[in-house]
């Protein structure tokens, strides 16, 4: 009667095993000296469940040394990447930074460029300004009025048409919102 060992889950297999240690074979005892031939099958059994046993835990072993290799190659692999993104954002925040100086630069020399204007606007005759702002868009009107003195902007104001003057007036309105003023 031979067992497949093969066909066995491991845990019955280990069962059998230790059944078999536990308990020696019928007869065993009357016949120590004398192997019989069902003694000789019983130790061939067990020394194929055995070598079937130890084929397994090898097999195992070898599944998972790969599994740990293949997982240390992941966190490795995780670890790189890892490591590029935090270079990157690094890089990033080196750039936005550096825009963000660029950009308040820029503002910088807008606001020079438009109080050199609105003081030219400033020193012209009240309907010569007039005239110049109300052919250009509101942006920059509003721009170059923000920076001129309040009487300057009232002398412009009554020279203008009151369609422009309502119009500018709510823009310059919507900006001092906008800022809190």
């Amino acid at each position: 009667m031979a067992l497949e060992v093969r066909s066995c889950p491991p845990g019955l297999v280990l069962a059998l095993l230790g059944l078999l240690l536990c308990f020696p074979a019928p007869g065993a005892k009357a016949q120590a000296n004398q192997p019989s031939v069902e003694n000789r099958e019983i130790a061939e059994a067990k020394a194929r469940l055995l070598h079937e046993l130890d084929q397994q835990i090898e097999e195992r072993r070898r599944e998972l040394a790969r599994e740990e290799q293949s997982l240390a190659a992941l966190q490795r692999a995780i670890q790189a990447a890892t490591a590029d993104l935090v270079e990157e954002r690094k890089r990033l925040e080196t750039l936005q930074g550096a825009l963000e100086a660029d950009m308040q630069r820029r503002q910088v020399l807008v606001d020079e460029r438009l109080g050199q204007i609105a003081q030219v606007y400033g020193a012209m005759k009240p309907k010569e300004a007039a005239l110049a702002l109300e052919e250009m868009n509101d942006d920059l009107a509003v721009a170059i009025l923000e920076r001129l003195p309040g009487r300057s902007v009232g002398k412009l104001f009554d020279v203008m048409p009151k369609d422009r003057v309502r119009q500018l007036t709510l823009r310059l309105e919507e900006g001092r919102a906008k800022t809190g003023e």
